[in-house]
């Protein structure tokens, strides 16, 4: 009789340990990037101009998963490998806007991943002001990301 009730314990106790849920592969941080709350690491959220920048350095990969904007912030989702060290990620333009209507202005997110040998994948979201960028010529301007041209978005602004 000990060893039926033992035994059914033990099936019990194993049974809830192997039914507890794993933990995510991919850990988001955040909702939707419309609605996010954050803190921005790089720059804290602007946009450096600095006109003799040749475009970006050689820096850790990163994959940009999502980009909008809401008002006259740019929100990016980006994707890494990492998770022992803090990243950071820096955007930089060269402020020259390209000739096109509207106008286009390209921008450059760095990612330092601080030497993180880790491997989880992380998706990270990222926020930076746009209005230092306004152009007084226009109303509109768009901008991209590291020259994925295809992908631009539109800031508009009064």
């Amino acid at each position: 009789m000990k060893k039926t009730i033992f035994f059914a314990g033990a099936i019990i106790i194993i049974s809830a340990w192997a039914c507890k849920p794993k933990k995510a592969a991919v850990k988001e941080e955040g909702d939707e990037l419309s609605g996010m709350v954050m803190a921005v690491k790089g720059n804290d959220g602007f946009i450096e101009v600095d006109k003799a920048y040749q475009g970006p350095a050689k820096g850790d990969p990163f994959t940009i998963t999502d980009m909008s904007v809401k008002g006259d912030s740019l929100y990016l989702a980006v994707q890494y490998s990492g998770g022992c060290k803090e990243h950071e990620f820096t955007m930089i333009t060269h402020g020259n806007f390209l000739k096109s209507l509207p106008p286009k202005l390209p921008l450059f997110l760095e990612h330092n991943g601080n030497q993180d040998n880790c491997r989880a994948l992380k998706i990270e979201k990222l926020a930076f002001d746009l209005k230092p960028l306004r152009s007084p010529q226009t109303k509109k301007i768009k901008v991209y990301v590291n020259d994925q041209q295809d992908k631009s978005v539109d800031y508009e602004y009064k």
